[in-house]
């Protein structure tokens, strides 16, 4: 029982860190003057040089560490409960959280616009995390689908189409020369807490059904 209470209230730190995540990017609206979130990137509000930049990377890194103890509790979880997809797709998921380590703790943007090392590594990891989600989601989906977890596979599909099709129309708009790339990675981003967001609360609610 003990080990159970645990393991929800692991699973719980997908939610808190959506909500750290969430908070951050509606703060930097704010406080940083000047910002538009429709033309401009996420990662711009916390990188090096910006107002505020250290409030928003405290925000980041509460999401970072609850999404890596929820991936981890999630590896856990699948390799006691489900099948070889399913376990691979929740390594990915752990994978996603090390990159996000990486991306935003370890090698920040800088507010410059030339290229050097430092914006370059950040530019590799962001565009590692942008596809390792879409795998991982495939995977889990076909993994709960066999699971007989329908529900979560359905989640897991549906968001997998929405990043991809957002990323795709990123691309898009980055060769058209659209001022709305803020917009597109948001989309993209938030598809994906979306459907953590609701892993956890599935895994933590109360009344437990057969889809678990």
């Amino acid at each position: 029982a003990k080990t159970m209470g645990l393991q929800k209230r692991l699973l719980s730190l997908g939610m808190i860190g959506v909500i750290s995540f969430f908070l951050s990017d509606v703060l930097g609206c704010i406080l940083v003057q000047g910002y538009n979130p429709i033309t401009s990137y996420i990662s711009v509000l916390s990188a090096d040089g910006t107002p505020y930049s250290g409030v928003m990377r405290t925000f980041i890194m509460i999401y970072q560490v609850c999404f890596l103890l929820f991936s981890i509790t999630l590896c856990i979880k699948s390799f006691k409960e489900y099948c070889p997809y399913t376990r691979v797709g929740s390594i990915l998921l752990f994978g996603v959280a090390c990159l996000s380590v990486f991306t935003f703790g370890v090698f920040p943007m800088t507010v410059e616009s030339a290229i050097n090392p430092q914006n370059m590594i950040h530019l590799i990891l962001a565009i590692a995390i942008i596809t390792l989600p879409i795998l991982a989601l495939f995977l889990l989906s076909l993994g709960f689908r066999k699971d007989q977890r329908s529900i979560l596979a359905r989640a897991s599909f549906i968001a997998a189409i929405l990043i991809l099709f957002f990323d795709l129309s990123h691309l898009f708009a980055i060769k058209n020369g659209w001022a709305i790339l803020g917009l597109l990675q948001r989309l993209s981003v938030y598809s994906f807490h979306a459907f953590t967001f609701f892993l956890s609360w599935i895994y933590v609610r109360k009344t437990r059904r057969t889809v678990l």
